[in-house]
């Protein structure tokens, strides 16, 4: 054997020897060029989904009030601080009642001066009736009798509405509440002079433990909204700007009676409640009507599906761990799902996260298993 070939064969046993090392190193596991890549899996599930229309709305107060002064004086006391809530009947001003006071005594004096007038005069009308036949008076001095007394009477009428108005002008100078609510800013300050002709309200109320919530619909989404409503009440929920957070729940109130030809929309009134006051009127919020529920819709979630060429996809994995693209048809979304109107079935594996550049036929193993492979590879010795 030359000594050549014998290089050869010691060379070769080297190499084989290299090679059962590191394979023992490794716990004679075999090395393989591309491993499994970990995702994160789900399965394809069944349940009840409602068909919603979504829209941006925005929050009204049910019930608007501006409070104005109905008499005019100098602003002399004010009973709440700005931002307050106050109760239905709640003191908010008071205006100088004294002119007030002064003119309603004045008004009661004159009505006393005319009822005393008004006596004497029936009591001369009276005394004149029985001599009137006698012709102890001329007709003429009894028919002046019975005028006077019948003015009297008139003249008494009107001190009476003028004691009421001004009892009404009085009472107009303690500005009361007249609804439940929250105030606002105050228009005018103590020892001001106010108005009823101010272009400022004193300060404006709105009710806010309820609300409405104010959007707008598609006109061809109307038919459908109309067939829902006959069916009973349609539920309505809130969300701010994150939609997994529900801020408020009502019903549908009111729909327009007429599209708005300029943006081709209805609009749509909901009340919720809102004693917590997550909302506020003036608020932009999201809006979910709910028309009904499909109680058996697949639902898969929204980041599992993929836009392609062909329309919406799904990594499907089957019993091989391979990951296969399927098209599939979605219907809607609802919350963090899809529905899912064909190319899925109940129970099947999917990718619920695909990683980047996922290549369909790449071997994959759940992220949990990955998990737990590694754990089990460090406690060996």
């Amino acid at each position: 054997m030359s000594v050549r070939r014998l290089a050869m064969i010691a060379v070769l046993v080297i190499v084989v020897a290299m090679i059962w090392h590191w394979h023992k190193a490794d716990g004679g596991a075999p090395q393989h060029a591309h491993a499994p890549t970990a995702v994160e899996l789900t399965t394809v599930r069944s349940g009840a989904a409602p068909v919603q229309l979504s829209a941006v709305g925005n929050v009204v107060s049910p019930h608007t009030v501006n409070v104005r002064t109905q008499v005019s004086g100098t602003l002399k006391q004010t009973f709440f601080t700005e931002g307050d809530e106050v109760a239905a009947g709640a003191k908010l001003f008071q205006i100088d009642p004294a002119p007030y006071e002064a003119t309603l005594a004045q008004a009661r004096a004159q009505l006393a001066v005319d009822r005393a007038s008004l006596a004497a005069a029936r009591a001369q009308y009276e005394r004149m009736k029985p001599l009137v036949d006698k012709d102890y008076v001329t007709s003429q001095e009894y028919d002046n009798a019975r005028a006077t007394a019948d003015e009297g009477a008139a003249r008494l009428l009107a001190d009476r509405a003028n004691v009421q108005t001004a009892e009404i002008n009085l009472g107009y100078t303690l500005i009361r509440a007249p609804i439940a609510g929250r105030t606002g800013s105050i228009g005018a300050r103590t020892g001001n002079l106010v108005a009823s002709s101010d272009a400022l309200p004193l300060v404006v109320l709105n009710e806010i433990d309820t609300v409405q919530i104010q959007f707008a619909i598609p006109q061809d989404q109307l038919p459908a909204v109309q067939q829902a409503l006959a069916a009973g009440r349609l539920p309505v929920e809130v969300h701010g700007d994150d939609p997994q957070q529900l801020l408020a729940s009502g019903h549908l109130v009111f729909v327009e009676n007429a599209v708005d030809t300029s943006t081709g929309t209805v609009t749509l009134k909901a009340e919720v409640d809102n004693h917590e006051h997550k909302l506020w009127p003036g608020a932009f919020v999201s809006v979910s009507l709910t028309l009904s529920v499909q109680p058996d819709a697949l639902l898969v979630p929204e980041t599992a599906v993929q836009p392609g060429a062909d329309g919406q996809y799904v990594f499907v994995v089957g019993d091989d761990h391979k990951a296969q693209l399927r098209t599939i048809v979605v219907d809607r979304q609802v919350g963090a799902d899809v529905v899912v109107a064909s190319g899925l079935r109940q129970g099947e594996t999917i990718i619920a996260r695909s990683p980047h550049n996922l290549q369909p036929g790449t071997d994959v193993i759940s992220a949990d298993a990955a998990r737990a492979q590694a754990q089990e590879r460090a406690a060996r010795p």
